[in-house]
């Protein structure tokens, strides 16, 4: 099953890992947990990908 959600520990290559999953209310899924990815960690991830963008 196709998943876009990089953050969610279950995606993986674009895929989600998981057997079955259960879609809540406002059509996400309910068994996704987010990474805790600190602030200055995915700001420093975000410039880096800003700046390779710059290039094409």
């Amino acid at each position: 099953m196709e998943c876009e959600n990089h953050f969610c520990v279950y995606e993986e290559k674009g895929e989600c890992v998981l057997k079955e999953i259960k879609i809540d209310i406002a059509g996400q899924c309910d068994s996704c947990i987010y990474v805790d990815i600190p602030k200055f960690q995915l700001d420093n991830y975000k410039k880096q990908l800003r700046n390779k963008m710059k290039d094409y």
